[in-house]
């Protein structure tokens, strides 16, 4: 039934996408056409059945229902247009396409598998940043597949505005109500995702070199990025011998933070496996790019539309995307104005960029996140980044962070004409802007601007690379990816990274809560990330992991204290639990703090596994 639910529902999104393509009467490829409309189709129909779960009931019938009528209405539009089209079909690239894609869906299917594993002492995350920003996308997605998270609000925050993208969690609690269970919602998803991701910055790299080759290298050098972290690696077999390292590699090539200051961790390890809304969003932002590309080249405006109507859906998808790709958009649009004495057909032509994004995507930019960021902003002055900050000589510290890649996109740019110049150039203005000022709580989370900039160098060096001999390109490529492709093969050593998540009591407790409460009860748990209540039941509670609100830049003091005084069992303690509506409360090995005497004697134990009590809060 999950593999079942989920074909239905991507056969769905790319028959929704793709239609959207052929109304705008965009001049793509076959190929093209299948990739961005999965994207465009993802992306849409999990939009169009979160709304109108505003208004109807979010189950299975209703998007049966919402998705019956999307086949309909598409087919009903083929069937009108059909005979006015021409297809056509090149075997060539179709082939050379193929084997491209197969080798990585092959790649991507053996690193998903063991992302999230049952064994039988419990519930296993086959990787650490899995472990630690998974529980996160557990809970959200369990919130819409398991709770009553409508009206949104914030599920590790009662009382909160949901102000974080999750709209790929959604997707998830979509294909649960299809009838997949939980691990395969989460996981085929992301090979799909991923797949997408890796189609559409190989035809970017291909469409702007004019050169396929040149396509699949500016895939490979993005996603195995790394710069020189390998010397470390040949430093390990120096001491611990060549076999031994390579059956269990000791350490991350690309994250030597406290022995030589490498923080550009690889893309792969850092963004794609573990940030949900990266893997949904990032593919779009590039498809966005390929469009203004479009532009720049054919001065078409239905491109400009393509790229407007994507990026007006991204504020829940992947917020990130929606500010670096607005103002790469914005940039351009002055460039082009100012080229033109701002003529008004290049105004208009704008337009067609900036209408959707502030009819459908502002609104949503200020319902969601219009009180997400704290009085005091954390954007601020910083430069250097994390070179300055730990003393560290600046050009030197982005040379061994980005390795050969901090020279190669230089090479290209100088054979390149003006036209793609002055495309490149909002790319380069955001790694001088994220290199002067912090835009994130957490320091490193400015790699999430630093990896726009990286996929122009990466079609930049591939393009260069490209040009040369053989022999040539594949040493430069294996310097240049050795680190990140090293950090890849770690990830996929399961035994020697797996974490447990859960226990099997911790299941069985998820179990019971699922089966014996309301979805929409709240809860009192301790702030554990990998708490198994919320990101196992979906059921709301007070204050989750406070290391994920702060990096949102979410307010909850007011929680915060709410919560220390009910688990202390203050005088004010029953005032705070009507005030929040707490119907439970979890008092466990995670709840250390907790006066378990006060509540014993103040309110009734309705279920007790091992050293966990569940207590029932009467207001």
């Amino acid at each position: 039934m999950s593999i079942l639910s989920v074909g239905y529902f991507f056969a769905t999104a790319g028959f929704l996408g793709i239609t959207v393509i052929q109304i705008l009467k965009l001049k793509l490829g076959p190929l093209m056409k299948l990739t961005a409309g999965l994207i465009i189709g993802i992306i849409s129909l999990t939009q169009i059945i979160f709304w109108q779960s505003w208004l109807i009931p979010f189950n299975q019938a209703s998007i049966m229902a919402t998705t019956g009528a999307i086949i309909l209405g598409s087919g009903w539009w083929w069937w009108k247009n059909i005979r006015q089209m021409k297809i056509k079909f090149n075997r060539l690239a179709v082939s050379q396409w193929s084997f491209w894609l197969a080798g990585w869906i092959f790649l991507w299917g053996f690193i998903w598998q063991y992302m999230l594993t049952l064994e039988t002492d419990g519930l296993y995350a086959g990787w650490v940043n899995i472990w630690g920003d998974w529980a996160a996308h557990l809970s959200y997605t369990t919130s819409f597949a398991f709770g009553q998270n409508f009206p949104v609000q914030m599920p590790i925050l009662i009382g909160a505005k949901f102000s974080y993208p999750f709209l790929a969690d959604f997707l998830s609690a979509i294909l649960i109500k299809l009838g997949s269970d939980l691990l395969p919602a989460m996981l085929f998803p992301s090979v799909i995702l991923s797949t997408l991701l890796v189609a559409v910055i190989t035809k970017l790299g291909s469409e702007i070199n004019k050169n396929f080759r040149a396509g699949k290298l500016t895939a490979l050098l993005f996603l195995f990025n790394g710069g020189f972290g390998w010397w470390w690696w040949i430093k390990d077999i120096q001491v611990n011998g060549l076999s031994r390292v390579m059956q269990n590699l000791p350490r991350e090539y690309t994250h030597l933070e406290k022995l030589f200051n490498i923080e550009w961790i690889n893309i792969i390890t850092s963004q794609v496996i573990p940030q949900r809304g990266f893997l949904l969003g990032f593919p779009a932002a590039v498809l966005i790019y390929f469009f203004l590309w479009k532009y720049w080249q054919n001065k078409q405006s239905r491109n400009l539309l393509a790229a407007g109507i994507i990026i007006s859906l991204l504020p829940l998808v992947h917020a990130h995307s929606v500010a670096i790709a607005g103002a790469v958009g914005a940039t351009l649009a002055a460039i082009e104005l100012v080229q033109n004495r701002f003529k008004a057909s290049v105004i208009k032509n704008w337009f067609w960029f900036a209408g959707p994004l502030l009819i459908i995507g502002l609104p949503q930019l200020l319902y969601f996140f219009s009180d997400s960021v704290t009085n005091s902003t954390f954007i601020k002055w910083f430069p250097g980044w994390l070179a300055t900050s730990r003393g560290d000589n600046f050009g030197w510290f982005w040379l061994k962070n980005l390795g050969l890649m901090a020279i190669l996109p230089l090479v290209g740019l100088i054979p390149a004409d003006k036209k793609f110049r002055l495309f490149s150039l909002p790319f380069w203005l955001i790694l001088a802007a994220a290199n002067l000022w912090l835009f994130q709580p957490w320091e490193w989370d400015n790699t999430k601007f630093f990896v726009h900039w990286y996929l122009i160098a990466c079609v930049l060096a591939g393009g260069t690379l490209a040009k040369m001999p053989k022999i040539i390109t594949i040493i430069l490529l294996t310097i240049t990816i050795w680190a990140g492709g090293l950090d890849v093969l770690r990830l996929t050593q399961y035994p020697y990274r797996k974490i447990r998540f859960w226990t099997n009591e911790q299941l069985q407790l998820a179990d019971w809560v699922k089966q014996n409460t309301a979805p929409g009860d709240n809860f009192l748990t301790a702030d554990n990330h990998d708490h198994w209540l919320p990101t196992l039941t979906g059921r709301k509670t007070l204050l989750g992991f406070r290391g994920w609100l702060w990096t949102y830049g979410i307010n909850y003091r007011r929680q915060e204290q709410a919560t220390q005084t009910i688990f202390q069992g203050l005088p004010a303690a029953r005032e705070k639990i009507k005030e929040f509506s707490l119907d439970y409360a979890v008092i466990g090995p995670m709840e250390q703090t907790a006066n378990q005497d006060w509540f014993e004697e103040n309110f009734p134990l309705v279920y007790q596994l091992g050293p966990t009590r569940i207590y029932h809060l009467y207001p």
